[in-house]
């Protein structure tokens, strides 16, 4: 299968239990997902961008927001992501899928770039950086072809292996061509949270994004993101939120 062309699914859903409509909270007076999708098109050699939500009530707000916004979406199951995610692709026949999670509204896309390249160059079937966690939380990038996702989701079988995506290919590695990314130095921090779970993660997220807004640095990295957050300690904001399992 060719991996040139790759489309962007994103999950993501309004009924968040820990932090309801989280992705609609505004920093400066953008939606949160609005901040994503803007990282989202930075990021090489996508194909569509789609988002991937659920057919609960929740969700019409989310939906009347992609129309106006022209953002290609579909809708299913809630609770198994991996049938939703599988028949998002299948609709809109994706040959390869960089999967990202709408909680992660400050996504580096220079980082996503280089799983992408990584995935590319290499006879695998699925590449990633957040299976072997040594990224900030809220960095992480997966892309798979739509054969391997199809592999998944036909054999998985509990609940847990439908409720997150790559949980079935995490426990069959041998049956399958995966690449781990592992951040280099500068970029290790593994217990740092930049991801939306909780209230918390939102305060660190906002003063981010406010302080690089007034210095014009409208898509600042991780990197620098790493460093003003250990200037000023930041990190303790949201240091006590307690994380739930990875997709």
């Amino acid at each position: 299968m060719s991996k040139k062309k790759i489309d962007c699914i994103i999950q993501a859903r309004l009924g968040s239990s820990r932090l309801k409509e989280k992705i609609f909270l505004k920093v400066n007076g953008v939606l949160l997902i609005e901040h994503l999708l803007k990282r989202v098109k930075k990021i090489k050699h996508l194909n569509k961008i789609i988002i991937s939500t659920t057919n609960k009530p929740d969700d019409d707000k989310l939906i009347k927001f992609l129309k106006k916004k022209r953002i290609y979406f579909f809708r299913g199951s809630e609770e198994n992501v991996l049938d939703r995610v599988y028949k998002t692709a299948k609709k809109f026949k994706s040959d390869n899928i960089l999967f990202i999670t709408s909680d992660c509204p400050i996504l580096d896309p220079d980082i996503a770039n280089q799983v992408i390249d990584t995935y590319k160059k290499n006879d695998c079937d699925f590449a990633n950086n957040s299976h072997i966690r040594s990224y900030p939380d809220g960095m992480d990038i997966q892309i798979f072809s739509f054969n391997f996702l199809k592999k998944s989701w036909l054999n998985a079988k509990t609940r847990l292996e439908k409720e997150h995506l790559t949980l079935y290919m995490r426990k069959n590695q041998d049956k399958f061509k995966i690449i781990n990314l592992v951040a280099p130095r500068e970029l290790y921090w593994p217990k740092l949270g930049l991801t939306l779970d909780e209230y918390k993660d939102y305060i660190l997220i906002k003063k981010l994004i406010e302080y690089f807004q007034k210095k014009k640095n409208y898509f600042f990295s991780c990197n620098e993101a790493i460093k003003i957050i250990r200037k000023n300690n930041w990190h303790r904001i949201n240091s006590n939120v307690k994380r739930k399992g990875d997709n």
